[in-house]
């Protein structure tokens, strides 16, 4: 199954060249796929700009000196403030290079993107301290699980309930 998933983006790659590969969303899963996982870094990376400009221009809500209970809110806020923009180009990207939209209109797409997006990150908010406290895993295996899964899920429900027509 996978020499053969593997066969088809290569032949597909060849047929079209990168422009054609890159801009099709008609693509075999593993290069739709990989694009996803592409739109995914960049909005990690978008994420993880906020998050550092957010801590360098207010370091004074972000101290070690904090009680952990008001960091923790400070973080949890910083983190929803990151989400928006993160969320908006993994969108944008999303519906330009991997999924056909048109099933839904522009806003209930986007609603529905969203809403996904949020459930996934709200839940990745808090999932690290359940497998930790209950399967005592090593912590680069929890914060992998976590992302593999997310992306997984994520991708499901984007391609099935947002996009496709």
């Amino acid at each position: 199954m996978i020499a053969r998933e593997i066969s088809k983006a290569w032949t597909f790659f060849k047929e079209k060249g990168v422009k054609e590969t890159i801009l099709s969303r008609e693509a075999p899963f593993l290069i739709q796929f990989g694009k996803y996982g592409v739109c995914g870094v960049l909005s990690v990376v978008v994420l993880a700009v906020v998050i550092a400009l957010g801590e360098g221009l207010f370091p004074h809500h972000f101290s070690q000196d904090l009680p952990s209970n008001t960091l923790a809110w400070n973080t949890a806020i910083l983190h929803f403030i990151a989400f928006v923009p993160s969320n908006f180009v993994a969108y944008g990207l999303n519906r330009w290079l991997v999924f056909t939209p048109g099933r839904h209109s522009l806003g209930r797409e986007l609603a529905l993107f969203t809403l996904i997006s949020f459930l996934s990150f709200s839940i990745g908010e808090m999932l690290p301290f359940w497998l930790i406290q209950n399967f005592d895993l090593p912590r680069p295996v929890i914060h992998f699980s976590f992302i593999l899964s997310s992306a997984l899920v994520n991708f499901v429900c984007r391609k099935f309930l947002v996009f496709e027509k």
